[in-house]
Order: structure tokens, then C-alpha cells, then sequence
């Protein structure tokens, strides 16, 4: 019955009804249906209303054998929904490492952006899916790729208090002093969204309880939580004081 209605609804293949037919079937996975409407002829690029591809769609939903089949039958890799994500943008979105796998084998951009400057790496750490930020990495992403405000995946991460994610993009190398647009590092973000497990992870790392944004503010005045100003006016107190004992050693040395 599924193939029988997309296909009624596809008596012309170049129209927009049999565009909209091809994107809902590849939505719902059913690989025969577009089978079929590619068949009749149904534009493999063609769009839905709101702008997504078949192939979009299908990749954000997670229908390996319908991706498979579009990509064979020539479906561009890079092609873009309305907020400019492309299939492997998408599928990172929704922290699906085997369909990022997918993409990334069959030649997909790693450091593929929407329109708003986010990769693919930054989306899956915001989400929180470590697997597929580590097959990214795996993968050649830039870890230090900025969105258009200035955030890194480190940022991200953070800010959404991924504590897992944080301590693997620290792992791998990410800078932990990265500051966005207005001059905030992971530790002001994190802060700021009161995730106390992920303040003290950053601070266990090194994190500079005192770097300024530009504002001249600091993790502490951004604080959500009681807990994590309590944390973070700790670590305030022992940074100070292993910075005069470095500054004293420094001072004796040069007297010598």
C-alpha cells in the first residue's frame, strides 16, 4: 500500500509532489518505495517544502539501506536542508555513529559546517555522544573548528555539561583556554550553566579560575549554582597561592 500511495503521488517526476513523495518515503525508510519513485524518475536532488533532500532525511533518520541506495544512485554527499547541514551533519546531530561511519566512507566532509558555522564534531559533543566525537576525531576533524560565535566542541561540550565528551576532546589535545566570540573559555561556560562535575573536571585540568572575558569577567561572576561558586572560590584561593609561591621562587632565584 506504501509503495502503491507514493507512487500516485508521482505521476509526474519532476514535480514537486513527486519530490515530496520521495523525501517522505526515504523519512520513513522505505527503500523500495524510493526504489520505485527513482525509477519513475523522481529528481534525486529535489527538495520538500522546508528544503531537505532525501537523502538528509534519510540520514537523520538513521536508514542505512536507504542512504546506501540514494548514494548509489549518485546522490549529492554535500547537499544542504534549510539550516545548511548536510547529511553528516545531520547524522552527527542525532549521535549516529554507525550513519556518520557511513557518510564519512562514502566521502562526506568531515569539517562539513551548517549555516551557522557548526561542524559536525561540535554538534556531537554538544549532544553528548562520545563515540561519534571520537570517530570524528578519528577522522581528521579539526578540534579546534569555531562556530560563528567563537565555539569550539570543548565549549560545547561544556557548556552543555557533557562531562565524558569534555574529558576525551581534552584527551585528544583541545585547547582548554579556547575562548568564544565574547571571550569566554569551557570553564566560564560550564559555569555558567551551573555544571558543577564539569567545572571541577576543567579546574583538575588546569583550567585558569581567573581568565577574563571581555568583559573583564571572570568563571566566578557567571556562576549558576552555589556548589559551583564554592568550587571555583577554592581553586580561586590555590591558584593565587601557587602563583605567589612560583613568583617568590622566581624573586629568590634572580637575587642569587
Amino acid at each position: 500500500m506504501a509503495v502503491r500511495r507514493y507512487a500516485v503521488r508521482c505521476e509526474h517526476a519532476q514535480s514537486q509532489d513527486c519530490a515530496t513523495a520521495l523525501v517522505a518515503a526515504a523519512q520513513r525508510g522505505r527503500k523500495e518505495t524510493v526504489e520505485l519513485l527513482l525509477d519513475r524518475g523522481a529528481d534525486l536532488e529535489g527538495k520538500s517544502p522546508d528544503g531537505a533532500t532525501s537523502l538528509v532525511v534519510a540520514a537523520s533518520g538513521g536508514h542505512k539501506d536507504t542512504v546506501e541506495l540514494l548514494l548509489d544512485r549518485g546522490a549529492d554527499l554535500e547537499a544542504k536542508e534549510r539550516h545548511g547541514a548536510t547529511a553528516l551533519v545531520v547524522a552527527a546531530q542525532e549521535g549516529n555513529k554507525d550513519m556518520v561511519e557511513l557518510l564519512l566512507n562514502r566521502g562526506a566532509d568531515v569539517q562539513a559546517k551548517d549555516r551557522y558555522g557548526t561542524p559536525a564534531l561540535a554538534w556531537a559533543a554538544r549532544r553528548g555522544r562520545k563515540d561519534t566525537v571520537e570517530l570524528l576525531l578519528d577522522r581528521g576533524a579539526d578540534l579546534e573548528a569555531k562556530d560563528r560565535d567563537g565555539a569550539t566542541a570543548l565549549a560545547w561540550a561544556a557548556w552543555r555539561g557533557r562531562k565524558d565528551t569534555v574529558e576525551l576532546l581534552l584527551d585528544r589535545g583541545a585547547d582548554l583556554e579556547a575562548k568564544n566570540g565574547e571571550g569566554a573559555t569551557a570553564l566560564a561556560v560550564a559555569a555558567s550553566s551551573g555544571r558543577q562535575d564539569t567545572v571541577e573536571l576543567l579546574l583538575d585540568r588546569g583550567a585558569d579560575v581567573e581568565a577574563k572575558n571581555e568583559a573583564g569577567k571572570v568563571a566566578l561572576d557567571f556562576c549558576a549554582a552555589n556548589a559551583c561558586a564554592s568550587v571555583l572560590q577554592g581553586a580561586e584561593r590555590i591558584q593565587r597561592w601557587h602563583r605567589r609561591r612560583i613568583l617568590a621562587m622566581w624573586a629568590d632565584t634572580c637575587v642569587m
